[in-house]
C-alpha cells in the first residue's frame, strides 16, 4: 500500500524549508539510511528552488511524496513563466541528479513537473 503526503505553498524561497522538512520526514518513514535521507532533503531543496525561480510570484508549488515498498517518489510542480523546463546543463541540475536515483522534467499546460525517484539503499556489511 502506498503512503502519500502532499504539500503546497506559495512560490517563495522562505518556504523551501517546509519542503525540506517534509522530505526528511517522508525519507525517515521510507526507512532510508541517514546519508540517503540527507541527499533527498537536499534534492527536494534544489528541485523546489529551480521551480521557484521560474514561477509567477503568486504561484503555488506542490510537492507530492509517495512511499511504495522500498521506494520514494517525489513530484514537484509549479506554473512556469518561461514555458520551459529547467536547463539540464547547469551545475544545479548536476547536483540534483547526483542526489537521487533518477530525475525527469516535463511540462504540460505551462506547469513544470520535476519527478524524483529514490530506491532505499541496502546497507553493506563490512
Amino acid at each position: 500500500m502506498a503512503d502519500s503526503v502532499t504539500l503546497s505553498f506559495r512560490a517563495d524561497t522562505r518556504n523551501v524549508g517546509l519542503a525540506r522538512t517534509v522530505a526528511a520526514a517522508m525519507s525517515a518513514r521510507a526507512d532510508l539510511p541517514l546519508d540517503q535521507l540527507e541527499d533527498v532533503r537536499l534534492a527536494v531543496d534544489e528541485a523546489v528552488a529551480q521551480l521557484i525561480v521560474d514561477a509567477p510570484k503568486t504561484a503555488q508549488i506542490t510537492c507530492v511524496f509517495t512511499i511504495v515498498d522500498a521506494e520514494l517518489d517525489i513530484t514537484v510542480t509549479a506554473p512556469t513563466v518561461t514555458g520551459a523546463t529547467p536547463a539540464t546543463d547547469t551545475f544545479s541540475w548536476t547536483v540534483l541528479t547526483a542526489l537521487v536515483d533518477s530525475v525527469t522534467a516535463a511540462i504540460e499546460s505551462d506547469v513544470v513537473t520535476l519527478s524524483l525517484h529514490v530506491v532505499r539503499q541496502i546497507p553493506v556489511d563490512a
